[in-house]
């Protein structure tokens, strides 16, 4: 009534003016009506007034988009009911919200009505297969047919096709799902796999490279030359590189199209600006292959500049930091050295008393015959003098010659490291010696024990590439596996999900650019 009077009141051609006002959240009556879930209302208004229904609120959300929220199927079936234009909805496209509520059975009934409405897009460039790729959502891919194919051939604003939104985030199944009816190369003529490396998805690689048609690609170039493996060394992915350097098919020397094997661009992104993630990308290349044999060529002025992590790391001097590492490791090995120093004279089961023990066997430890606790005597020999000898080498770094400070210092940590894991072996073994003879107690820290020491001895030799370079392969895949573990104790941030940053680089990457696989379950 009330809207029939305001209608005989109006001037002019504007009838329902009343029916075009908002409040102040943007809402028109039709929205109104539709949060208020009065159906009745909802037919009334639209019966009168049609245009409404394509525009947006404050919220940027249509009454379509709104009825979505009501949870009441009847209103939106009621909006569906008229002849409306896609095209000409505002703000956020419904068909999107029912992905996000996991609401199939209205897609089904958009689907029936209108393919215009299925086919529209966020303002991303987005259509309903990246979406559900994005929030993982499989059973939209159940509408998947011949009506509906060309949308997971399309590309988003980023240049992304449905599938390489699958890979970006990792989402395995989906990738299985699409790559029958998807092209492989997005606008930047990256494959799944670049994809995967690039955002750092280990998991989703390593899948990849294990399925039959998707792994050939592991040598592909893009549209900028670039390999898997060049991008997972542009973006400092060290977890994805080890599960591409894993397969055999893999070629380590491939060149981009500046000249560039990944190796050269992970230790150019050492070499301008140092960082734990991209020391360990360059670490794991490094242990895989050697340098370029083309760089010297292509690029002479190679010739003299630093081509390994260790090279790189002391290439930049910078005296206050050296200062303050050599004073700290000085500690450490002093430390040490005084721990060590103490054990030799407070052996395990002590010593044979003056008042018990023979002539010959007075003062010798009680049990020098066990094989334990000779192996307790000979770790804590090498931890000491380690220690002793790092102690003088940090001692001599001290100097002003900045060189032979360098020198010192990375001699004297490959010596404390050495004692460190020496001093480990001998708190084990003495340790398990005293309490012999409760089997069940001394086998269970002796084994537990044994497990830390590896984990050690890993964290040791990670600062040395050389030590990975074992041709062997089972040595080398445990190696690898190792460097895996590595990665996850430190959690190193190993994937990316800001796209607005590098997308603008995409096309273009390589050294010179400056830059880091579980699923999602469905609703």
């Amino acid at each position: 009534m009330l809207i029939h009077k305001a209608r005989n009141l109006s001037s002019g051609e504007d009838n329902n003016w009343i029916l075009r006002r908002k409040n102040k959240h943007g809402n028109t009556a039709l929205h109104e009506a539709v949060l208020t879930r009065d159906a009745c209302l909802v037919s009334h208004l639209l019966s009168i007034y049609l245009e409404p229904v394509y525009w947006e609120n404050a919220d940027r959300k249509s009454p379509l988009y709104l009825a979505l929220n009501t949870g009441n199927s009847n209103i939106f079936q009621i909006l569906l009911s008229y002849s409306l234009d896609p095209s000409r909805i505002e703000g956020l496209p419904p068909v999107h919200g029912a992905i996000a509520r996991g609401q199939y059975g209205l897609l089904r009934e958009i689907l029936k009505k209108d393919m215009k409405l299925f086919a529209m897009k966020d303002s991303k460039d987005n259509n309903v297969f990246h979406l559900a790729t994005l929030l993982n959502k499989l059973r939209v891919f159940e509408l998947l047919g011949p009506e509906t194919e060309y949308l997971a051939r399309e590309e988003n604003m980023n240049g992304d096709l449905p599938i390489h939104v699958a890979s970006k985030r990792g989402h395995v199944a989906l990738i299985n799902k699409l790559h029958g009816v998807s092209p492989w190369l997005n606008g930047q003529g990256q494959t799944v796999l670049h994809v995967a490396a690039k955002y750092g998805r280990a998991s989703t690689v390593r899948c990849i490279l294990r399925h039959l048609d998707l792994g050939m690609l592991i040598n592909e170039r893009d549209d900028a030359g670039n390999t898997a493996l060049h991008l997972a060394a542009i973006f400092s992915q060290p977890a994805a590189l080890i599960s591409l350097v894993w397969d055999e098919r893999i070629d380590l020397f491939l060149l981009d199209y500046k000249g560039l094997t990944a190796f050269d661009i992970a230790l150019d992104h050492v070499r301008r600006k140092y960082s734990f993630r991209k020391w360990l990308a360059a670490m794991v290349l490094e242990s895989a292959s050697d340098e370029s044999r083309d760089l010297f060529v292509q690029r002479p002025e190679a010739q003299d500049q630093a081509h390994s992590t260790s090279d790189v790391q002391r290439s930049k001097p910078n005296p206050k930091l050296n200062k303050e590492a050599i004073n700290t490791r000085l500690v450490v090995a002093a430390l040490v050295a005084t721990v060590t120093f103490t054990a030799g004279f407070t052996v395990p089961g002590g010593f044979n008393g003056w008042d018990t023990a023979s002539k010959e066997e007075r003062g010798v430890a009680v049990m020098l015959d066990k094989r334990m606790f000779q192996v307790f005597a000979i770790c804590n020999t090498i931890a000491m003098f380690c220690s002793m000898i790092a102690v003088i080498h940090l001692m001599m770094a001290q100097h002003s010659d900045y060189d032979k400070a360098i020198a010192a210092r990375y001699h004297a940590m490959a010596l404390l490291k050495i004692a460190l894991l020496a001093m480990s072996i001998v708190f084990l073994t003495g340790v398990t010696l005293t309490i012999a003879k409760l089997p069940w107690l001394a086998n269970t820290i002796f084994y537990s024990g044994l497990i830390f020491l590896l984990l050690i001895s890993c964290a040791v030799s990670s600062e040395y590439p050389p030590f990975f370079r074992i041709r062997c392969r089972p040595i080398r895949l445990l190696m690898l596996r190792l460097g895996l573990a590595y990665i996850n104790w430190w959690q190193v941030y190993t994937y990316l999900l800001d796209d607005s940053k590098e997308n603008s680089k995409a096309g273009g990457t390589s050294a010179n650019g400056h830059l880091d696989g579980a699923t999602e379950s469905d609703d």
